[in-house]
């Protein structure tokens, strides 16, 4: 066969019936280009209930007001390319510090630019909505960022009507340094914040920390709800889906 007409004579055409679309909760998810740790903690969360098809806008890694406002930039852009014809539920963006630092209005407004209509979350909103769900008002805050990112989210949670009984920081000033944190460093920190605090949540800060599998260890021994980054936005993206996040041994919030 030398010519496509000759192969249109062998050709057979067939038909087909379409199937709907896979049967669990859809989360379009804009991550960072230095987040190395929420696409492994929530691998570990989706079962049958969810998946997330995501794509990643660049960030310089440096954990300041300037770097991580410059993020937004890129927000429309990494949303529209999201598993192009295929229907979302949810869209969500993978960052606390630059929701904190760009507002989490103007998040939604971005995800939602070319994805229009959909519930749209953030680490910091979900995070929020997860103490208001512990029915905590009193939060104490493990954070790696530095003193310039503190403040605001310091700012934020006292704006909101939450009490932070204490903030224990890391001052890390390289987002990509943050996903390298220890166990023990995690331990040793929550020793040092938690005890007589009065807390009634502790807030471990930042999708880039690798503390998701270590929420009912620390749940045990300090006898606290742990609300981390991850946790909380998976959680959060199943509650706007009209969904229970089902995540057992992974803390009080997703062990519904």
């Amino acid at each position: 066969m030398d010519t496509i007409e000759q192969f249109k004579s062998f050709e057979i055409p067939l038909e087909h019936d379409q199937d709907p679309r896979i049967d669990r909760v859809h989360i379009g998810l804009v991550q960072l280009s230095t987040d190395h740790s929420l696409e492994m903690d929530w691998a570990k969360l989706y079962g049958n209930q969810a998946t997330a098809f995501s794509s990643r806008v660049y960030y310089s890694s440096e954990m300041t007001p300037k770097a991580l406002d410059a993020i937004a930039k890129g927000i429309v852009d990494a949303s529209d390319l999201i598993a192009n014809g295929l229907p979302m539920d949810v869209m969500a963006f993978g960052c606390t510090s630059a929701s904190i630092i760009i507002g989490e209005e103007r998040i939604g407004e971005l995800l939602n630019t070319n994805r229009e209509g959909l519930p749209t979350t953030n680490p910091w909103s979900a995070a929020k909505a997860a103490f208001k769900y512990l029915n905590a008002r009193r939060i104490a805050v493990f954070s790696p960022y530095p003193t310039e990112v503190n403040f605001p989210l310091y700012q934020q949670l006292n704006d909101a009507g939450y009490d932070v009984v204490t903030l224990g920081s890391l001052g890390i000033k390289n987002d990509t340094e943050i996903t390298k944190i220890s166990k023990q460093s995690m331990l040793d920190a929550l020793e040092k914040i938690l005890p007589d605090s009065g807390a009634e949540v502790v807030f471990m800060s930042c999708t880039n920390l690798r503390v998701l599998d270590h929420i009912q260890e620390i749940e045990d021994r300090f006898g606290i709800p742990v609300v981390c980054s991850n946790s909380a936005m998976f959680w959060h993206a199943m509650h706007l889906a009209g969904k229970k996040a089902k995540c057992p041994g992974y803390g009080a919030l997703l062990n519904q």
